[in-house]
């Protein structure tokens, strides 16, 4: 008898576990995708035991990149490997244009009005879960006096101990970005930063692929300072890594992370009472907490910890983070990429 790896992913998932509230019945197995790293821990430890808890069901968590995400889907649309998908704001949009996403039944959710505008896709195919915000992370053994700038990562003390991403992940696109706008640029004009990057270059020590080779830099200490996410830096933290965290004083750019149901789904039913329950105010609270730091946006949540110390206060100051237009930005990525691992990676 033939198993297809997707009934194979079914039939591997994890064992049922104690967890939270906030799932309705449901039987089988929903297979969904996490973000390499701190994202996956946070879910295997939190989601996935609410989840079984909840359901009587369980779920089999993919750490995966957003594009294989996408082509792993394509490849595959009469029986797409993923029940739910998590998606940053530039990838979603080539997942929409993909036509490999179905919109989430809002009218069905009992916790989809806690969910502020800010955090709701325009187009009505999923709640924003959490928000990614990056800032400077640094080590306190190495640097004495916390960076407060961008302006910082160019200090001359610092040659050769700067670590950066390659802009095939959100974090390093955001970046660019941001140093393009600082510099009298635009998302859809990136030649103040690139002119600002090789001027950097003396100080870059390394450029990294993606987030978990970035933690990597840092836990190593190949690098004392770095472009970095505020949660995966808190997590480090957390396990004893010498690292800290600081928003910058031009403010910190931020993208927003949502779960999506997968057209073709298998069990679409089981895969909404996933998506469901993980913006319920148990679920999300559990997952601020440490060493998680996965940055809430039901509303019904109060920011605590970390948190308001170094991100915002507030639901409301946390949707007046440094948002970009991912359909500009999106535009002119490919170019980018090809541009900077051409002028600019090492």
């Amino acid at each position: 008898m033939h198993i297809s790896r997707r009934t194979a992913l079914c039939l591997s998932g994890a064992a049922l576990a104690a967890g939270l509230p906030g799932f309705a019945s449901a039987a089988e197995s929903v297979v969904a995708t996490t973000y390499p790293g701190s994202f996956d821990e946070a879910f295997k430890a939190v989601v996935g035991p609410a989840f079984a808890k909840a359901s009587g069901s369980s779920v089999n968590f993919t750490p995966l990149l957003a594009v294989d995400q996408i082509g792993k889907i394509q490849a595959s649309r009469a029986n797409p490997p993923f029940d739910v998908v998590l998606f940053d704001e530039g990838p979603l949009i080539n997942a929409k244009k993909a036509d490999v996403l179905d919109k989430f039944p809002a009218d069905k959710s009992k916790t989809f009005a806690d969910i502020p505008e800010a955090f709701r896709d325009p187009d009505g195919y999923a709640p924003v879960v959490t928000c990614q915000v990056i800032g400077l992370a640094y080590n306190p053994k190495k640097i004495k006096t916390p960076p407060t700038s961008w302006d910082d990562l160019w200090r001359p003390e610092y040659k050769g101990r700067v670590g950066l991403t390659a802009l095939n992940s959100s974090l390093g696109m955001a970046f660019m970005v941001e140093l393009a706008r600082l510099k009298g640029g635009s998302e859809t004009n990136l030649e103040p930063a690139f002119k600002a990057l090789k001027t950097l270059l003396p100080n870059v020590g390394a450029i990294s692929a993606n987030l978990g080779a970035h933690a990597a830099l840092i836990q190593q200490e190949q690098v004392d300072i770095a472009v970095h996410n505020f949660n995966f830096i808190q997590t480090l933290k957390g396990k004893g890594v010498e690292v800290d965290w600081v928003k910058p004083s031009t403010g910190a750019p931020a993208w927003r992370t949502s779960m999506h149901l997968v057209k073709g789904a298998q069990r679409p039913d089981l895969a909404f009472e996933y998506i469901e329950g993980h913006i319920t105010p148990e679920v999300q609270t559990a997952m601020e907490k440490a060493p998680h730091f996965v940055i809430p946006t039901n509303q019904k949540v109060a920011l605590s910890g970390a948190i308001v110390e170094k991100v915002a206060r507030t639901q409301e100051e946390l949707g007046r983070l440094v948002f970009h237009d991912w359909a500009k930005i999106n535009e002119g990525r490919s170019a980018a990429m090809e541009r900077f691992n051409r002028e600019i990676r090492l």
